[in-house]
């Protein structure tokens, strides 16, 4: 098994196994460790969206195999938004050009 890295986003081949022992076989998906989770127990609050994605609707599983195929950076720590401004400028209304 490969390791995965806080925060990474990998391209890999996952083997992921529910309490039942039934196994999961994901073929070249797009994965991302979470900054603060308990992996390689992929738990629905922390991975909910990822487990829809692949019709995986148990509150958890575990990653018992992976094979990364390509490393493909980090997310952003950081959580703050952007806040939006209004524009000052006005239009003119025949040519639309700003005055």
């Amino acid at each position: 098994m490969d390791k995965i890295e806080k925060g990474e986003i990998v391209y890999a081949n996952l083997v992921l196994k529910d309490k039942s022992n039934k196994v999961y076989d994901l073929r070249k998906v797009v994965f991302s460790r979470n900054w603060e989770c308990n992996f390689p127990v992929l738990a629905k609050k922390d991975y909910n969206r990822f487990l829809l994605r692949y019709n995986i609707k148990l509150e958890e599983v575990e990653v018992i195999d992976c094979e990364i195929i390509s490393r493909t950076g980090y997310k952003h720590k950081s959580k703050g938004y952007i806040s939006a401004k209004k524009n000052e400028q006005i239009r003119d209304e025949v040519t639309g050009a700003y005055i």
